[in-house]
């Protein structure tokens, strides 16, 4: 028993010396390799990471431009149409406002306290075109614009033109550039009927 645990001892001894051997020859090789690398290769190595941090950063700095010029065109875009909503709900309560000034009467004193009322209103509207509030012009005779006008009803005037304005019924605005209310309008178009007959008689006519 005691040859065999001498044996073991042994081949235990031998097998850590060849670790051991092995370890400092990948040392050694190590050492080797790093010895051969030159000083022109190092410098390469760091200029392109160089190279790559720059174009990193360049990179981030465009990203952060472009987002600071987006958040500025908001801002912008924000501060010029505030007033938008504001405008948007005034118009209606004016407008019924401005009917009832213009109510006629034969009281003097009815008459006094309207006038009153009345620059009232015009400060309001005077103020409101001051932040960009205009009237959209649209008149009978018009062509009809659907970018500018809303088609309320249709009718048919033989002696107008069609796809034209024949009244207005309630005046559009526009906030700065923008639509804040279209023209409500009745367009002029004539009936299928009419146009059903118009067909009908050209027919004849090219026949006759």
């Amino acid at each position: 028993m005691g040859e065999d645990k001498e044996k073991e001892l042994h081949a235990s001894e031998e097998a850590v010396n060849e670790e051991k051997e092995l370890e400092t020859k990948v040392t050694k090789e190590k050492t080797k390799k790093k010895k051969k690398e030159k000083p022109e290769d190092k410098l390469i190595e760091i200029e392109e990471k160089l190279e790559e941090f720059k174009e990193k950063y360049f990179r981030n700095l465009a990203d952060m431009e472009n987002y600071k010029k987006r958040m500025n065109e908001d801002l912008s875009r924000e501060r010029k149409y505030a007033g938008y909503s504001l405008a948007s709900k005034l118009i209606d309560s004016l407008e019924i406002f401005n009917q009832a000034l213009n109510m006629e009467t034969n009281d003097p004193n009815l008459k006094n306290f309207l006038y009153g009322f009345k620059m009232i209103d015009d400060m309001i509207l005077n103020a409101m075109k001051e932040e960009g509030v205009t009237i959209i012009e649209t008149k009978a005779g018009d062509e009809f614009d659907p970018t500018k006008q809303a088609a309320m009803d249709k009718e048919y005037d033989p002696e107008k033109a069609e796809h034209t304005v024949l009244r207005v019924v309630k005046k559009g605005y526009m906030f700065k550039d923008r639509i804040l209310r279209p023209s409500a309008v009745i367009i002029n178009i004539k009936p299928e009927e009419n146009i059903k007959e118009t067909e009908e008689n050209s027919e004849e006519n090219n026949q006759d």
